[in-house]
């Protein structure tokens, strides 16, 4: 396969898409494969093929139609308070052996 402009764009909207779709089903992709999707991307900028502008636009894109909203939607949409600042911590202050054994 001769790689050239279309078929390189094709390709990332390709595992963009898996990702977003795996993310919106409840699956994180293990860090390689996030790692591997970033690498990929930027030597398509390395080598000329797009720039970090059009990379970008096509990531918005593609997790609009995954999610059917914004990344900047669905993060505000997702804001919440995080359980660990919910939780009172001074009780493990002391010990196990001591808070079991009283």
């Amino acid at each position: 396969m001769i790689m050239n402009r279309e078929t390189y764009l094709l390709e990332v909207e390709k595992r963009l898409n898996n990702m977003f779709c795996a993310a919106k089903d409840g699956y994180t992709a293990p860090a390689i494969e996030r790692h591997r999707l970033e690498g990929f991307m930027q030597a398509g900028v390395f080598m000329g093929l797009v720039n970090n502008a059009e990379l970008g636009k096509l990531m918005k894109d593609t997790h609009k139609s995954a999610y059917g909203m914004s990344i900047e939607e669905r993060r505000a949409k997702n804001q919440t308070t995080y359980q660990d600042d919910l939780i009172e911590y001074s009780q493990y202050d002391q010990p196990a052996y001591e808070r079991l054994f009283k």
